[in-house]
C-alpha cells in the first residue's frame, strides 16, 4: 500500500493543472477564430463589407443617447446583418438621407419628415429596436428555429429608464438569499 500525504497529493494535483486546463484553453482559441470567420462571412455578404464608420453616428443621432457603447456597436451591424441581408443596401439610403438634411440628433430626425417615407423610417426603427431591446428579431415562444439575433442583455437601452430600481433579472444585486432581510425602510424595532 502506497503513503499518501496531504503534501504529494496537492503537489500531483498542482502538477495536473495545466493538463487540465488544456482543452479549455483549445476551446477559446477554436471560438475566436470560430468568431473570426462568423465576422468573415457577414463581411462577405454581397455589399456588406464591415461595419460603416457613420454607424455609430447615425445610432447616436436615432436613439438620441450619444453614450452608446462602441464595443456593441459592430455586434449591432452584425445582428442586423443577420437577420435582414439586404440591410447594408437599406442602411445606406437611410445615412445618405440624414447627411443630406443634416440630422445630427433625434428631434432632428423628428423635425425631418424622414418619418413619412415608410421604407427608410422602417430602417431606422430597426436600428433603434436593436439598441434598445439587445436582439434583432421576435422572441417566440418555444422557438428552435427563428430565433433573434443576440446582441446584448445587460447592455440593451431598455433598462436604462428604471436602473436605480430594476434588479435585472438574472442577477442578485444583494447576493445570495438578499431577498430574506426586509428593506431597510419596512424593518421594526
Amino acid at each position: 500500500m502506497v503513503n499518501t500525504t496531504r503534501r504529494g497529493f496537492l503537489g500531483c494535483g498542482v502538477a495536473a493543472l495545466p493538463f487540465l486546463a488544456f482543452p479549455a484553453l483549445t476551446r477559446a482559441a477554436s471560438d475566436a477564430r470560430s468568431d473570426a470567420r462568423s465576422d468573415a462571412r457577414f463581411g462577405a455578404l454581397p455589399g456588406a463589407g464591415a461595419c460603416p464608420p457613420d454607424f455609430h453616428s447615425v445610432s447616436m443621432a436615432l436613439t438620441g443617447h450619444e453614450d452608446l457603447d462602441e464595443a456593441l456597436v459592430p455586434r449591432v451591424w452584425v445582428a442586423l446583418l443577420a437577420r435582414h441581408p439586404e440591410f447594408p443596401a437599406r442602411y445606406r439610403l437611410l445615412a445618405e438621407a440624414m447627411r443630406q438634411r443634416g440630422i445630427h440628433r433625434s428631434q432632428d430626425y423628428a423635425a425631418s419628415g424622414l418619418r413619412a417615407e415608410k421604407a427608410l423610417h422602417e430602417v431606422s426603427v430597426e436600428i433603434v429596436a436593436a439598441w434598445y431591446l439587445g436582439r434583432v428579431g421576435p422572441m417566440l415562444p418555444r422557438a428552435e428555429a427563428g430565433t433573434p439575433a443576440f446582441i446584448t442583455y445587460e447592455g440593451a437601452m431598455m433598462w436604462r429608464p428604471t436602473s436605480d430600481v430594476t434588479v435585472l433579472p438574472t442577477y442578485a444585486r444583494g447576493g445570495p438569499g438578499f431577498w430574506a432581510q426586509p428593506p431597510l425602510s419596512l424593518e421594526t424595532d
